[in-house]
């Protein structure tokens, strides 16, 4: 698909007017770095190259997926990888600091993703499908949609203020 082409058939999501300077909020979760460069890496660009702001986030630190290395030396790699990476798509990227290959649910992670909601103020959540072949896929895309919903409750993670998303 030609970038013309691409951007005639994503016209419609630049368009839209979110707040007073039509600037839209995009936040993207994916389990590992580089799994949101690589299955949204082109609509983030696309939406920074518009002026809206994107934020990409990897809820593992990908400290796991490697066959030669891993452990704090990984971690620190794929951290440094996934700034780069934003950087050259022109958006933030952050990595938390949870273990690859073993994430679960919890409640300590879906606060921090709350967190993450309501201090950002995505006007676009985007997150990977919830039935997927890795764990750490389905269980960010769970933890994702959890948080989203219980972000709107007063009295969840109450440290953090309200804003527009909620």
């Amino acid at each position: 698909m030609s970038r013309e082409s691409e951007e005639k058939a994503l016209g419609h999501f630049f368009e839209k007017d979110a707040d007073e300077s039509g600037t839209l909020r995009v936040l993207i979760f994916g389990a590992h770095p580089d799994d949101t460069d690589l299955a949204a890496g082109g609509v983030a660009a696309l939406y920074a190259q518009k002026g809206h702001v994107v934020k990409m986030v990897s809820v593992t630190n990908g400290d796991a997926g490697h066959h030669e290395m891993g452990g704090v030396l990984l971690a620190q790699r794929r951290r440094e990888e996934a700034a780069a990476s934003g950087a050259v798509l022109g958006v933030e990227y952050i990595t938390l600091d949870n273990h690859d290959c073993v994430l679960e649910p919890s409640v300590g992670i879906r606060h921090d993703l709350v967190r993450i909601l309501r201090e950002f103020g995505p006007d676009l959540v985007m997150v990977n499908r919830p039935y997927d072949y890795h764990p750490d896929h389905r269980y960010t895309s769970q933890m994702v949609q959890d948080a989203v919903c219980t972000s709107s409750v007063p009295n969840i993670v109450s440290n953090v203020p309200y804003n527009r998303f909620t």
